[in-house]
Order: C-alpha cells, then sequence, then structure tokens
C-alpha cells in the first residue's frame, strides 16, 4: 500500500505540465486584457483629441464668420461716405473723418481692405482724352491678364454670341452713368476663359473686401442692380472705356 501511495514519474510530468499550461494560459490571458485595456486608452485619446480639433475648427469657422459679417457691415455703412473723399467742405470733412475711423477699425482686426480702398479713391485721376472719330479699322486690343488673387465688380454679363462691339456699347453707358454718379470713373471689358462671354466690370481689379464694398455701392446708387465680386479667374482684359463710337457716313444711310 505505501508503495502503491507514491506518485509515479508520469503522473509527476503530468502534474507540472498541467500547472505550466494553467500559469501559460493565465499569463496569456492577462496580457490580452491589458493590451486590449492599452489599445482601447489610445482609442479614447484619439478621440478626445479629434473632437478638441473639431470644436476648435467649429470656433475659428464661426470667428471669421463672424468678421466677414462685421466687415460686410461696416461696408455698408461707410458706402454712403466713400464718393466724398475727393470733395471739400464740412460735410465732405465729416464723411473723411467717418471712412478713416472705419479703416482704421478694420484694419486693427486685420483686415485691411477698406484702407486699400481708400487709398484707391484718394489716388489722383488722369482726365479722360476724348478719341477722334475714326472710320478706319480699329487695331486688334493686346490682350492683359489681371493680376493674380484679383477680385473684380461685375456691371453687366453679355449674353453668349455677343460680339466686343456690344460689349463697348455698354461700357460707355456705364461710364457716363459712373460719372454722373461721382463713382469710380473707370469701366473695362474682359473676356471669360470658360465660355468666352464679355463681362463689364467697375474699378481696377480690387481684394475680396474692396470688391464686395465697391458692388454694395453700385447697387447703393443704382449703378447696376445686379452688381457683385467676383472672383478673377484669368480672364482677358479687352479693354478699358471710353471706346470709340462707329460713325456711319451719310453715304451709306
Amino acid at each position: 500500500m505505501a508503495a502503491n501511495s507514491k506518485p509515479s514519474t508520469f503522473e509527476s510530468v503530468i502534474a507540472a505540465f498541467t500547472v505550466v499550461a494553467t500559469f501559460a494560459l493565465g499569463y496569456s490571458h492577462w496580457r490580452l486584457a491589458t493590451r486590449q485595456d492599452e489599445q482601447d486608452a489610445q482609442i479614447q485619446r484619439q478621440a478626445e483629441e479629434f473632437q478638441r480639433s473639431l470644436l476648435q475648427m467649429q470656433r475659428e469657422a464661426e470667428a471669421a464668420r463672424a468678421a466677414d459679417s462685421f466687415e460686410l457691415q461696416v461696408f455698408t455703412l461707410v458706402s454712403p461716405h466713400l464718393a466724398k473723399l475727393k470733395e471739400s467742405g464740412r460735410e465732405a470733412a465729416t464723411s473723411q473723418r467717418i471712412v478713416t475711423a472705419a479703416a482704421q477699425l478694420l484694419s486693427s482686426r486685420g483686415r485691411p481692405g477698406l484702407s486699400q480702398m481708400v487709398e484707391k479713391i484718394r489716388e489722383p485721376t488722369a482726365p479722360a482724352v476724348t478719341p477722334e472719330p475714326r472710320t478706319a479699322a480699329v487695331e486688334p486690343v493686346v490682350a492683359e491678364k489681371a493680376p493674380e488673387n484679383a477680385w473684380l465688380v461685375l456691371l453687366a454679363t453679355l449674353p453668349d454670341g455677343s460680339d466686343v462691339g456690344a460689349a463697348e456699347a455698354v461700357a460707355n453707358d456705364k461710364l457716363r452713368a459712373a460719372k454722373e454718379l461721382g463713382m469710380t470713373p473707370a469701366v473695362s471689358i474682359y473676356k471669360t476663359r470658360l465660355k468666352g462671354r464679355y463681362v463689364v466690370t467697375l474699378g481696377k481689379p480690387l481684394d475680396r473686401s474692396g470688391a464686395l464694398a465697391l458692388a454694395t455701392q453700385a447697387r447703393r446708387k443704382s449703378l447696376s442692380e445686379d452688381a457683385f465680386a467676383e472672383s478673377d479667374e484669368g480672364w482677358e482684359l479687352r479693354g478699358t472705356a471710353p471706346f470709340p463710337t462707329k460713325v456711319i457716313s451719310a453715304s451709306r444711310q
């Protein structure tokens, strides 16, 4: 009986293997659980960082929209005073002070568009020279490209198939109306790149803020009820008003 109570070598090996296997299985399970917890924690951190980034982007977008809205409101308020920047007198001096204060306010907020526009308006303009009537063929205008990142103020867009003569007639009418309204005496013709249409624009190429303000002024003074600002996509400058008018001889009449 005493001999039978002792475990055999095979039983000892089996018992040792069972202990080792149980330990290895438990250790593997513990490592797997620990790794899963680490992955869960990493995913949680990434989700929190993404959420913070998203909130930051939303706050920045809201701040940019608020700044754009404020700038547009300031432009709308000062637009009636822009025409008096070159005039003299008590009323003109008051308007100039209002425009200067508004420009300084926007510049302090990183919006120099109004200041740039005021400088352009105050620049001395050369007197327009009325061209003599010509019956000979007009020399072709050399196409020029507007500067990059520029915005244009569109007064009119001619239908497809319109020739440059029709565009010149519209530009001459808009130039005459702009002078009568005391606005920027500069009207040009561009040809779009995609559809090849002729468009009539007011003033020189400006940045976005200046173009929005000038378009607002054109609508307010009824120079063009649907005037709007458009980014210059490499359009071709075809000429600046005034354009020569065609003279019809008596023999052709």
